[in-house]
């Protein structure tokens, strides 16, 4: 028993795809075969420069020897094999193609054209991208909306068993879980509720691949149930940008499907730097998770006291913890909320970046959002904590009557009704369209999607019927100058319809 639990521990410590990959540069092969720059050999000067030659020749494709994504037999089954047992997976897919692909197959493996799927109004592209391409329709569900932060929560579990109610035929819920900004919702009531039911719960978790290596973290969404989840290693954890993860367990997602799927959406090319990516930083997190977790929440906390003891700022906490769509929260995640300062998130953003030379993860009306990793040193925390303390200690200069009266206005908008379906998504897509003045898109069916931010929560989608409420609310809100994100015409002057 004591040896069979030292071989398999390893075998963890293993990175097969990154050892043959190793091997291969090392070798000195003759490359006739893909790519054209063979190992660096007529590589570009200015990127040799930059780069180096190493990571040229680790720029491979599916040869003999390093296996292919599509069939997986060698070393890339082997990495899988251990990414599947680190994360508590049945079987785990590799992605090159970035979370949107994984997201893209779950949809493609669960429904066929005309199937309803239930899914968050908050929807990323890539789920509305997957809605497209299957010829599902999607029943919305609106999240909790935190109106002081200005941004969408989880979606209540309550609201989730009375769609399925409403909708008994729908063939499987899609969540996003943690949101963008951290926030967990009660996934395992949510998954209980939807096996109940017969159905699969499928999980967006983009942003949550480091929750099983750490106690002080949300419950992942597979040990909460969720029979399929994807998740983007470049987000917390060390993976290169466009590298995820596709995982499924249990029998209520067939993975042959999912595969099928994958072949239908991925690249045929896949970057052996990113599938090797994908090895390391999986050996990484399964190795020296706890610790490098440590630090990183260490750090997280540090930052976010700090920022809660400046006058004028805000970094939401375990205080929210509880409230419907909130039952947990990723405390690497910290959200700085500006708006007492009188000053815009998008502002503090481009004073951050230009003034001070730190970089945020993102900002909207209220906030910005900063990604603490295990990546990050305390002088990066000291730089942040200093340079926040700077600008709310002096705000005066910065602010706009634009910006004011923005602020005091989203504090008197209220989202109209989700609209409801003229006909799905697909169709609308695909569908001739032209565009009309927004004041007179009042009636006419939608072909394409707007978001305003704050709170990020799609206002009309492809194959829904524009309400003059919906019509009412747009224009306000590009009187206003909030920042809209969709639309063909970005000033919103026009809404391309049916």
């Amino acid at each position: 028993m004591k040896a069979a639990r030292q071989a398999l521990k390893a075998q963890a410590a293993a990175a097969p795809l990154v050892a043959a990959l190793k091997s291969y540069a090392r070798d000195g092969v003759v490359r006739f075969h893909m790519p054209g720059h063979k190992g660096g050999a007529g590589a570009p000067p200015l990127l040799l420069e930059a780069l180096g030659t190493a990571v040229f020749r680790w720029d491979v494709t599916g040869v003999e020897g390093l296996d292919d994504l599509h069939e997986p037999a060698g070393v890339i089954r082997a990495a899988q094999e251990l990414a599947a047992r680190a994360f508590g997976a049945d079987r785990t897919f590799f992605l090159v193609n970035g979370t949107s692909a994984g997201v893209q197959a779950m949809i493609l493996a669960a429904c066929r054209p005309g199937d309803e799927i239930i899914v968050p109004r908050n929807v990323h592209k890539s789920i509305m991208a997957g809605i497209i391409l299957s010829g599902a329709q999607p029943v919305f569900l609106m999240p909790e909306v935190d109106r002081r932060l200005g941004i969408a929560m989880g979606v209540a579990p309550q609201r989730v068993e009375e769609a399925l109610a409403r909708h008994p035929q729908a063939r499987a819920v899609m969540l996003i879980n943690p949101t963008y900004y951290g926030v967990t919702t009660d996934l395992r009531a949510i998954a209980a509720a939807v096996h109940a039911r017969g159905k699969p719960l499928l999980v967006d978790e983009a942003h949550g691949p480091h929750f099983r290596f750490h106690e002080a973290l949300p419950e992942p969404a597979l040990a909460a149930g969720a029979d399929a989840c994807a998740q983007g290693m470049h987000k917390i954890l060390a993976g290169m940008t466009q590298a995820s993860l596709l995982h499924v367990r249990g029998d209520r997602v067939d993975p042959a499907r999912l595969k099928a799927a994958l072949q239908v959406i991925h690249t045929t090319s896949a970057s052996y730097i990113l599938l090797a990516s994908l090895d390391a930083a999986r050996l990484q997190i399964a190795t020296d998770g706890r610790a490098l977790l440590d630090r990183a929440l260490a750090l997280a906390g540090a930052i976010r006291d700090e920022v809660n003891a400046i006058p004028g700022l805000y970094s939401v906490g375990a205080e929210v913890l509880g409230r419907p769509g909130a039952a947990g929260l990723d405390p690497t995640k910290v959200t700085v909320t500006v708006r007492d300062l009188g000053l815009s998130g998008q502002q503090v953003e481009m004073i951050l970046r230009y003034r001070y030379g730190i970089q945020v993860e993102l900002s909207d009306l209220y906030n910005v959002l900063l990604i603490v990793g295990f990546g990050n040193t305390e002088e990066d925390a000291r730089r942040l904590v200093a340079a926040l303390r700077e600008i709310a200690a002096d705000p005066a200069p910065h602010r706009t009557e634009a910006v004011g009266g923005l602020l005091r206005r989203a504090e008197d908008l209220g989202m109209p009704p989700i609209p409801e379906p003229a006909t799905i998504p697909r169709e609308a897509f695909f569908a001739p369209s032209t565009p009309v003045p927004l004041e007179k898109a009042a009636g006419r069916i939608a072909a394409e999607i707007v978001t305003c931010y704050p709170p990020g929560i799609p206002i009309i989608c492809p194959g829904e019927r524009v309400t003059p409420e919906i019509v009412e609310y747009l224009v306000i809100m590009r009187a206003a100058g909030f920042r809209i994100s969709g639309p063909r015409d970005p000033s919103l002057h026009t809404l391309q319809v049916l």
